[in-house]
């Protein structure tokens, strides 16, 4: 499961990336809530090499996990902003909170594979 994991982190984490520069190309939040994203896709590519290799399988886990943080949060205030809006949201923002939403449930599952194939080993 460790391997699925860390190939799903690498895969993931380079997607990531590409997708927040592709979203916020020409018009750039304020650099806390892009460079997050960043430092997760990071976290998870690094994490996926090192446990392919066989050893801190822990990094793994914790960018998963910070994943799932990153990405809780970012669903739910995307969430929380289509039911204040209600008939005024366009599909663009609709579509948004649907891919955050499915990169959320991914993480979760990246994050359970990763605790899983740890404790197998343990």
């Amino acid at each position: 499961m460790i391997r699925i994991s860390a190939w799903l982190a690498i895969g993931f984490g380079l997607l990531l990336g590409v997708l927040e520069a592709v979203r916020n190309w020409g018009d750039w939040q304020w650099w806390p809530f892009w460079v997050v994203d960043y430092l997760a896709a990071i976290m998870l590519v690094v994490g996926g090499l090192l446990a392919l290799r066989g050893f801190a399988e822990r990094w793994l886990s914790a960018g998963w996990g910070f994943a799932c943080a990153m990405f809780w949060m970012s669903f739910f205030g995307n969430y929380r902003d289509l039911m204040e809006a209600g008939a005024q949201v366009g599909a663009r923002e609709k579509t948004l909170t649907l891919v955050i939403g499915l990169m959320f449930a991914v993480a979760l599952v990246g994050l359970a594979l990763s605790l899983l194939g740890r404790s197998r080993r343990s």
